[in-house]
């Protein structure tokens, strides 16, 4: 970017950063040089779980401009690495939470079906009774008569 150049971070941020991270790197101070061209390696620092604090984000911006291609390439595979560990995690977490919810679903339908069971056995032993209660009561008005 030179001094003529009419395009900001801002629009250098929108037109190289997905959306989600518009606002958050407003926040920084990020090389422009280093937005325009190694937007990936930009993205990777701003979604880093390893960097939780602004000013540890900031400060590996304003150190960018005087690494060297080796330490920018460290940089972006350990940030890569980080990154794919987190889905690995995170991929694991969700199956997890799937297995746990699948067995309580299964223990809330055999709760019903159990429930269903009992009250149809209710029912069928009450319906029994009330048989026996009226063949009781026509054997006794049979032998009265």
């Amino acid at each position: 970017m030179t001094i003529n150049d009419p395009m900001t971070n801002s629009d250098l941020i929108k037109a190289n950063l997905p959306q989600d991270l518009w606002e958050l790197a407003q926040e920084y101070s990020i090389p422009w040089e280093f937005l325009n061209k190694r937007p990936d390696l930009i993205e990777l620092v701003l979604r880093s779980r390893s960097m939780d604090k602004p000013e540890e984000k900031q400060s590996w911006f304003n150190l960018m401009p005087m690494m060297t291609q080796e330490q920018i390439a460290k940089l972006e595979d350990i940030l890569t690495r980080e990154k794919n560990k987190l889905a690995e995690i995170e991929k694991k977490y969700d199956e997890k939470k799937k297995e746990i919810k699948k067995k309580y679903l299964l223990r809330w339908q055999n709760m019903g079906y159990i429930k269903k069971i009992n009250e149809i056995q209710s029912k069928e032993s009450e319906a029994r009774k009330q048989e026996s209660e009226e063949a009781d009561s026509l054997l006794e008005s049979a032998l009265a008569a």
